[in-house]
């Protein structure tokens, strides 16, 4: 049997182990995969057009590689030389349904294998205010997309419907929350629609930021959309075959396709 001084310092020095193993590989230092122990990577062609909200007319366009295991990607940079990655945290991206904070991007041949007509669009129909209740309608285009995710925010929308046609698919109450979001997934086959009416109440003690108070304050939007296609865009397909084996291309359905287009409501509509 062991002493209680030999238990402590046996898990002393199996604390301390961990500890290290875990900063090695966090650092990059050691890698932490190998053609043994693959790593799921995701190798998306971002389309975003977020910032065309505050007066851009182009859509940005980049290659972005991320992955939700530990430890940076430079072995993975290491056979992606002369693709002109650059990582950071200040690579930051938000999918809607979960936001990458480290990652790395390529805007090189970034403005191929898409078209400007797939881009999706949040236009205001309608917006008045009676009896003290504010209510937005706001048409959704996705366009040759049939999969895409939208996130509400809780703290300025009280509750919402969305229409197709005639047909209501999301109605009134039971919606929860996450982090101030509510998140909706939607996957449909070739014949599914890809316009929508989704209809805002907003809360009483919603923020109803003005424009200036919005850029001041950075308050989030109002609503974000992400729309994916399958598709395998010339640059992704580059990245694709660079990969080391051991890296797997990964996605699930919280994940984007290989193309993804990103765009955004403002609070001050």
């Amino acid at each position: 049997m062991f002493s209680v001084g030999a238990k402590r310092a046996l898990l002393f020095v199996l604390c301390a182990s961990f500890g290290l193993a875990i900063a090695l590989v966090s650092s990059g230092i050691v890698p932490a995969f190998t053609e043994d122990i693959s790593r799921t990577v995701n190798v998306v062609h971002v389309v975003d057009t977020t910032r065309m909200n505050d007066g851009s007319t182009e859509p940005l366009s980049y290659v972005s590689l991320f992955s939700h295991t530990p430890g940076k990607l430079t072995q993975e940079l290491m056979d992606l030389r002369g693709e002109e990655f650059s990582c950071g945290r200040n690579m930051t991206i938000d999918f809607a349904t979960f936001t990458m904070m480290y990652g790395c991007r390529s805007y090189k041949r970034s403005n191929t294998g898409w078209s400007k007509s797939e881009v999706p669009m949040l236009h205001v129909e309608s917006d008045y205010a009676t009896d003290d209740a504010r209510r937005t309608v706001v048409s959704i285009d996705t366009k040759s997309s049939t999969r895409w995710s939208l996130a509400i925010n809780k703290q300025e929308i009280d509750d919402f419907t969305i229409h197709v046609d005639s047909n209501k698919l999301v109605h009134l109450g039971g919606k929860s929350e996450v982090d101030g979001w509510h998140t909706i997934r939607f996957a449909g086959g070739k014949s599914s629609p890809t316009k929508f009416e989704l209809t805002l109440f907003w809360s009483s003690n919603g923020t109803h930021a003005s424009a200036k108070e919005t850029k001041a304050e950075n308050f989030s939007p109002l609503v974000k959309l992400r729309t994916d296609v399958n598709r395998v865009t010339p640059m992704v397909e580059t990245v694709l075959e660079k990969l080391p084996r051991w890296s797997t291309p990964f996605g699930k359905s919280t994940s984007p396709y290989t193309l993804a287009f990103l765009t955004a409501l403002p609070i001050n509509i």
